[in-house]
């Protein structure tokens, strides 16, 4: 007797749900435990058969449309995943989550702010949906593999409701970490001109932003505190080594560099400071940095330093 050996019934059914459920896994895989319901309607799941995952808790509801899998725990940052799953793919984190992510604050995962450009979303419990139109592109980056909005965006979308003693912290902060670009800010500024809390987020940077008239006002004095006959004359605003310098001696090496801006100066102009000045160094070339501080509290110590460093008897 011959013996036909078939296809067992159902057993393609099982094979594409094998095949569906090696997709789930290998996505949710990649996103920390997380899937979505789009992701999953995408591989073929049904919303039955998600239903049903979900009532035998293969699947933990998260936040609307948007799973674990296997276990309801998960990290932090799958919980960010979760909630723009949730939003949609041109959502993004914003506000007081995005300045978690960016490392500027504590990260509450029970209360997550989430942006949606272009669209309406129902209530989503432990998330804030704010609605806004689309983003330029420089206001949403990716950190962590998360879509968020850029620190300078972030600045403007706490304005309105943080203090100003907050927005400086956010501000020191940001710069402390160097991750505050001013031309970011400033243009970002420009782009949301109308929106409510610029004047205060301005107030906020303005310690920041190096000041052309406080750095003109400090060259007028300097030059007033080092006239006379005991100090010969700089020449102004020379190149060195492709770097602007104030004021040089070149005669005995010497050059003062006048900082106008205020103690709390962006840590990329310092940074850059420090290689103007072993560049220089490596010249056999003095430095001097007369801040507008220093130059407050010990003119007439400058002045002897500039005076001795030149010649002058002291």
């Amino acid at each position: 007797m011959i013996v036909t050996v078939g296809r067992v019934p159902g057993a393609k059914r099982n094979d594409d749900q094998n095949r569906r459920d090696l997709a789930l896994s290998a996505i949710a895989g990649r996103q920390l435990g997380v899937i979505g319901d789009e992701q999953l309607l995408g591989l073929g799941f049904s919303r039955k058969q998600i239903q049903r995952l979900v009532q035998r808790q293969r699947l933990h509801v998260q936040y609307l449309g948007a799973y674990s899998v296997g276990h309801r725990r998960v990290v932090s940052h799958a919980r960010l995943t979760a909630a723009l799953l949730s939003c949609g793919c041109t959502s993004f984190l914003s506000h007081r989550t995005a300045a978690a992510v960016w490392g500027l604050r504590p990260l509450n995962i029970r209360r997550v702010d989430v942006t949606v450009p272009r669209a309406r979303l129902g209530p989503r419990r432990g998330l804030v949906i704010h609605q806004a139109l689309e983003p330029a592109a420089e206001d949403v980056l990716t950190n962590n593999g998360h879509r968020v909005s850029s620190v300078a965006r972030l600045l403007v979308e706490l304005s309105a409701r943080e203090s100003l003693r907050e927005l400086d912290r956010l501000v020191t902060e940001a710069v402390r970490k160097g991750i505050l670009d001013f031309p970011d800010i400033e243009a970002a500024l420009a782009r949301h001109a109308g929106r409510p809390g610029m004047a205060k987020l301005r107030r906020a940077l303005r310690d920041y932003t190096p000041g052309p008239d406080r750095s003109s006002n400090l060259e007028l004095a300097f030059d007033q505190l080092i006239a006379g006959p005991d100090i010969p004359e700089p020449r102004c605003n020379v190149i060195i080594a492709g770097y602007e310098c104030d004021r040089y001696w070149p005669e005995h090496k010497l050059v003062v560099e006048l900082d106008g801006r205020n103690y709390h100066r962006a840590v990329r102009d310092m940074e850059r400071d420090k290689r103007k000045d072993a560049k220089l160094a490596l010249l056999g070339i003095t430095v001097i940095r007369v801040t507008e501080l220093r130059f407050g509290l010990e003119p007439e110590e400058i002045r002897a330093e500039v005076r001795a460093m030149t010649g002058g008897a002291t």
